[in-house]
């Protein structure tokens, strides 16, 4: 179980995240807001442009769709009503000459994208509709205000009523207005029907292929579960009320012919022809030719007539980047889309939502292993995260318009792009809480043991606390209060004061401690256990060390007066160092650890400590210690032993006090002999060697250890030592 919770439950919770950020973008996309919406809106737009700036040879392109397209729009412009002798609005007869010519030249459909919502008196609205009586094949246009509404359907009446002034039952209309706009004013898409007050009504480009198609007049496209069909052909829905329009180009895409050269045969003449008397007669076979089997779409393209639309596409040649359309020639696509069944396709919903939940899984876990890995410089790995997000969102984006430009594929771009962002901010969110969960550990953990200044440094820099064992070079602290058995037994009438003045020593033990940027291991009883270089690494351990222990002695020299005033008992404390390699860590149970250090390195330092007892010294440092402090500290040699459960010897020593410690003259030469006598103490120069420790201790009387030779040399003066001795004390306690 214990296994499962350090190395399952982290990547499930991880998994879960993932996979829950996913889901988060998969209910928006459900719900796709407005805001979001109108985000995607341009990137379908990019979509179109960056397919119609792939084309190698945008002339040719337009040449050949022109060839084989379907419709062909006549536009009226400014240079038609220049041409023509009557001014604008044209007298309706014009309009029946222009249906008399296509249906000459061979047109299937004529439809006129002009409401005529007013008569004209004496200007041949009888010959139009003459004309519209005798071909079947013109469709008229009506306006409505209305929009599809889904599941929204009439009861049809025998009656209709449009306010286009040619409409009469039977004949064809189509709802011209461009309702299929977005909300940046944009359109996008096509309705294949809408109302007029109790009858839906198809729009334009389908009443004109109800004609094409051979079908009623007023057929409508059946609205099913995912297409509008309309005859045999089925569109997909890009909504409930509309299909996408796939843009084949640009305003002008389409051919444009001019009104006055359709309209401009023998029998009609133009300004020109009647100011010069010339016939031009621009309607010729050549021009016949382009309607053969066309439908004809007629419209105005003059500004005044205010019949410009925005659109997704701009033609990249044309200065301004202009994306604005003629009506005409937006019914003119949506017709061509259709006979093409050129479709713009939705991406499958349930792919797109897996696609969305394996997405934001996938990078959440990328990202936050790329940002969970340590490395002295952080702005790197947080830099390599935002190029993975800058590199899914561009695949993201590239694929959206590979798979429309090559498959007409409308792959969602915004939503999937949602979910690597969502699962950046999500790693971010979920390493920053681990990050201070794991501080917080860290604080209770430490701050018991460290200062303050240690803590907050851990705190920055979790990694700088491995948890668990780690092999280190430490120096470790033992001490404990001289004679502390007696002290206790003095308070066995009232332990309280014990506890008091046992309670203030090791406070200002661990203050000096802490100050020193000590950890502290362990009380046990009245002996203090610390150590140096962990879990903040310090190269300066040793030193550290023997300046806290300096300190505590000074400090203790300046309670004890305090503590004779009180009628307390002057304590002494006895401290042994030791430098070496530990192993430290946090160690114990789940529920129950200390951070500690182990290893021989440390048993060294602890029997120190209580060397101390055999030389009169207060703080004892072994040779390991004293190689890394010999250019900052003054000590004296004490001696070469072996302590109780090692083999091997060790050099020890006296720290007396920092290299700039003030000594008089006669402690100085006091020094000096008792490290002369040692030299002849070890060359068994017993004599010698005892008149030198005892001119030592004279002039410095705190060299209790000048004592301790005197006396052994007297010893081993009566009882010489074996052959073989090398100087090495072996002590047989703790």
């Amino acid at each position: 179980m214990a296994a499962f919770k350090k190395t399952v439950l982290p990547i499930l919770i991880k998994i879960v995240l993932g996979l829950g950020i996913g889901g988060i973008v998969v209910l928006l996309s459900i719900w796709n807001p407005q805001f979001i919406a109108q985000v995607d809106y341009l990137t379908t737009d990019y979509r179109f442009q960056s397919r119609y700036e792939r084309i190698d040879s945008v002339q040719a392109y337009k040449s050949e769709f022109q060839a084989r397209s379907d419709v062909i729009i006549i536009g009226i412009s400014e240079d038609d009503l220049k041409a023509m002798p009557d001014r604008f609005p044209f007298p309706r007869w014009y309009y029946a000459h222009l249906v008399e010519n296509l249906n000459r030249a061979g047109a299937k459909v004529v439809a006129f994208d002009i409401t005529f919502e007013a008569p004209l008196e004496f200007t041949g609205d009888s010959v139009f509709n003459a004309v519209l009586e005798k071909h079947g094949n013109v469709i008229l246009a009506v306006k409505s205000e209305t929009d599809l509404g889904a599941g929204k359907y009439y009861l049809r009446s025998t009656e209709r009523s449009y306010t286009n002034v040619f409409y009469e039952p039977g004949r064809r209309v189509g709802i011209v207005s461009i309702a299929g706009k977005d909300r940046d004013e944009v359109a996008r898409r096509y309705l294949p029907l809408m109302f007029i007050g109790d009858y839906d009504t198809p729009t334009f480009a389908f009443a004109t292929l109800n004609r094409y198609f051979n079908l009623g007049p007023n057929v409508t496209a059946d609205i099913r579960e995912r297409t509008f069909v309309l005859g045999s052909r089925s569109i997909p829905r890009f909504d409930a009320h509309s299909f996408l329009l796939n843009f084949y180009g640009p305003d002008k895409t389409f051919r444009y012919v001019s009104f006055a050269q359709v309209i401009d045969d023998s029998g009609f003449k133009t300004k020109d022809e009647i100011e010069y008397e010339e016939d031009i007669d621009m309607f010729d076979e050549g021009t016949m030719s382009l309607f053969k089997d066309k439908i004809v779409l007629i419209g105005s393209t003059m500004p005044e007539e205010r019949d410009y639309h925005s659109t997704p596409l701009y033609d990249p040649l044309s200065p301004g980047r202009i994306t604005s359309m003629n009506g005409v020639e937006i019914h003119a696509t949506a017709i061509q889309n259709i006979l093409d069944q050129n479709y713009i396709v939705r991406a499958d919903q349930t792919t797109e939502l897996l696609l969305i939940t394996v997405l934001a899984l996938i990078s959440f876990l990328l990202i936050l292993r790329i940002r969970q890995i340590k490395f002295r410089f952080a702005f790197l790995l947080e830099l390599t995260a935002l190029v993975i997000v800058a590199v899914f969102l561009f695949g993201i984006f590239e694929i959206a318009v590979l798979s429309f430009t090559n498959s007409n594929l409308m792959v969602s771009i915004m939503y999937p792009s949602l979910a690597v962002v969502l699962a950046y901010v999500g790693a971010a969110v979920y390493q920053y809480m681990t990050e201070r969960k794991q501080k917080a550990l860290i604080k209770h953990v430490f701050s018991h043991y460290i200062s303050a200044a240690v803590v907050n440094e851990l705190v920055a820099n979790p990694e700088k606390a491995k948890l668990g064992g780690d092999r280190r070079e430490l120096t470790v602290f033992f001490s404990d209060i001289a004679g502390f058995t007696t002290i206790s037994e003095a308070f066995h009438t009232k332990p309280e004061g014990l506890v008091e003045l046992l309670n203030e020593y090791l406070d200002e033990m661990t203050s000096i401690v802490l100050k020193h940027g000590g950890t502290l291991d362990k009380y046990e009883g009245d002996a203090i256990m610390a150590f140096w270089g962990a879990p903040i690494p310090q190269k300066d351990h040793a030193l550290r060390t023997c300046l806290a222990s300096l300190e505590m002695q000074k400090r203790l020299v300046q309670l004890r007066p305090k503590w004779k005033k009180e009628s307390k008992p002057a304590l002494e404390a006895r401290i042994g160092i030791n430098t070496g390699v530990m192993i430290v860590g946090n160690m114990g149970g789940k529920d129950r650890f200390d951070y500690t250090v182990i290893g021989d390195s440390v048993n060294l330092a602890s029997r120190l400590e209580g060397a101390n007892k055999q030389y009169g010294s207060n703080i004892m440092i072994s040779d390991f210690t004293y190689q890394q402090v010999k250019d900052r500290a003054k000590v004296r040699e004490l001696d070469l032993i072996q302590v109780k459960g090692k083999s091997e010897p060790v050099k020890v020593w006296e720290l007396l006090g920092t290299m700039d410690m003030p000594m008089t003259d006669q402690q100085l030469q006091s020094l000096e002999l008792y490290h002369e006598g040692l030299k002849l103490y070890r060359v068994q120069n017993w004599q010698e060697a005892i008149a030198y420790f005892q001119q030592a201790k004279q002039l410095d009387p705190s060299c209790r250890v000048a004592e301790i030779y005197e006396q052994r040399a007297g010893l081993y003066q009566l009882n010489p030592p074996p052959a073989d001795w090398n100087g090495v004390f072996v002590m047989t306690t703790k």
